[in-house]
């Protein structure tokens, strides 16, 4: 049993590289109109082996006290689900079992994975073989990404990110939001990886995969892709120049990384006028102009479409309309039976068809609706510890936190609680989730290092 859990960590380590293919998979399937993807099942199976594993590795392990809280956590979590199935298969006013079970079962994958990650780290730290892993598998999967991307935008057959603009690209990836998710919350895993590859300018070939992860990040066309890149590039450059302040050795070199830095955070503002997102902020203030000319026409313009034009600009840009989605989502709410409200009300709330069924696209508001008030505090217990944690642990050892692997694994955790909230399609999408319970993974077994020992964990890092 041991050699089955250091041969699946290493597959957990792998899978990430093939999460690019599942997905582009999965796009061209969608776009044939096949309901059950490849990728879905894939992930599912994966999923269910992960249980297992995660089994085999508590009872190994002879923790009995920690063993008895994961157990009990999950055990907890399947009645909690289970209730929330039996009471809206009783209450809503239209019940489809594949999609709420289908939905279900990809809430339940971020907890499992989060978990199996962790293990992965602690089985492959042991003896340093997680630094021929991670975050390799990270830089590689988005370079993936960027070469379908340039692909498809090249030979004409991208799919697009925003239909009813005609803007933005989103390769053969069927859905932009998540795919600018996947991008947003790696970028800052692909610059740590870079910076410390390029210990000499003969390297610097590596640093020109990060230009092409930005330009097909922009290619998506979506603003929480820009606000990414802008936000792990400014880590990036404060991290260089401490690194310069506090390297009494090669300061030329240490300063050429801050200037390299600096470089790519001015070309992306320099583009910034021919990207898609430029024009879909432009697209969007004359949509909001023309609805307001509309609704005084004898025409006129519907409840929500009123809704949307009231928001606030700013607010209406940044959420995209998710404001309207609330609205509808929390008046279903109020109406819903107490049980509901303690379990959930399922995917979606409450609705006539399917065609009709919205997401507010905001995962903690999603998950809220989903589950309940009791269901959203079970569900999001890990999350939560894990976001004090590394809360706590940042502030104890703040002048340790701005070392490369410290500040881009700041960066991209603090993304990945951020874009849940901003676009979602964080923690209940499989396709995104993966990479952020990874990396989340990652900075818990380097924090609980720490804290254990007293000693930042500086032999984790990436492979020389």
């Amino acid at each position: 049993m041991q050699s089955f859990l250091k041969k699946y960590s290493i597959f957990l380590m792998l899978y990430i590289v093939f999460q690019p293919v599942l997905d582009s998979i999965t796009g061209l399937m969608t776009q044939a109109h096949i309901d059950v993807t490849f990728g879905v099942l894939i992930r599912m199976a994966v999923m269910a082996v992960t249980v297992f594993y995660i089994l085999i590795f508590i009872i190994l392990n002879r923790d009995n006290k920690h063993g008895f809280r994961i157990i009990g956590y999950f055990v907890l979590l399947g009645i909690v689900s289970a209730i929330s199935m039996f009471v809206n298969y009783k209450t809503k006013r239209l019940f489809i079992p594949s999609l709420e079970i289908t939905t279900l079962a990809k809430s339940l994958y971020y907890p499992v994975m989060l978990l199996g990650y962790f293990y992965a780290f602690e089985e492959l730290a042991e003896d340093r073989i997680i630094n021929r892993f991670f975050p390799k598998v990270i830089f590689i999967a988005i370079n993936i990404v960027s070469a379908i991307m340039i692909v498809a935008h090249f030979t004409n057959t991208s799919f697009s990110s925003y239909s009813y603009y005609k803007l933005g690209e989103s390769g053969w990836f069927y859905a932009a939001n998540e795919l600018s998710a996947i991008v947003s919350i790696a970028f800052p895993i692909m610059i740590w990886y870079a910076l410390k590859k390029i210990n000499s300018w003969s390297k610097i070939y590596y640093w020109l995969t990060i230009i092409i992860a930005i330009y097909s990040a922009l290619l998506i066309g979506t603003k929480g892709s820009l606000l990414a890149i802008l936000f792990g590039l400014c880590m990036g450059i404060l991290a260089a120049i401490i690194h310069f302040i506090q390297n009494k050795g090669d300061r030329k070199f240490a300063a050429g990384i801050v200037a390299l830095l600096v470089v790519t955070l001015g070309g992306v503002f320099a583009a910034y006028p021919a990207m898609a997102v430029s024009r879909t902020a432009e697209l969007h203030n004359d949509m909001i102009k023309y609805k307001k000319k509309q609704a005084k026409s004898k025409k006129g313009i519907t409840k929500d479409q009123k809704k949307y034009v009231e928001t606030n600009k700013t607010v209406s840009y940044l959420l995209s309309g998710r404001t309207v989605y609330f609205e509808n989502a929390a008046h279903n709410f109020a109406k819903a039976t107490p049980a509901q409200k303690v379990f959930g009300m399922g995917y979606a709330t409450s609705f006539k068809s399917e065609k009709k069924a919205k997401l507010v696209e905001m995962d903690y508001i999603d998950i809220f609706f989903q589950f309940g008030f009791l269901g959203t505090i079970v569900y999001l217990a890990p999350l939560v510890y894990c976001l004090i944690y590394l809360i706590g642990m940042f502030l104890m050892k703040f002048k340790y936190m701005w070392s490369f692997k410290w500040a881009m694994l700041v960066a991209s955790v603090a993304l990945g609680f951020g874009m849940a909230l901003m676009t979602g399609h964080v923690i209940e999408a499989p396709s995104v989730s993966i990479y952020f319970v990874s990396i989340l993974g990652y900075a818990m077994l380097n924090a609980r290092i720490f804290v254990r020992t007293k000693e930042d964990p500086y032999t984790i890092d990436v492979e020389d």
